[in-house]
């Protein structure tokens, strides 16, 4: 979803408010002591879940990008 919503908002020329809004955006999504907490946390995730939601998350933007590049039409 954030990848959709960076390449939105760089084919609608907002580069300048992107750093403002991404990194809020993006945290509301899954936040660094979260991560955390399952990690460190006895009985929940582990190692395992720290490097599967790593990898993973570089999977889903590695496959957004492109895909929101090809529909979202650049504006001129």
């Amino acid at each position: 979803m954030a990848a959709h919503f960076l390449v939105l908002m760089e084919r609608r020329g907002i580069t300048e408010l992107r750093w403002f809004l991404l990194p809020g955006f993006c945290g509301g999504l899954g936040t660094f002591s979260a991560i955390t907490y399952e990690v460190i946390e006895r009985d929940q995730g582990g190692p395992l879940y720290l490097f599967l939601n790593v990898f993973l998350c570089i999977v889903a933007v590695a496959v957004a990008l492109p895909l929101s590049r090809k529909f979202i039409p650049v504006r001129t």
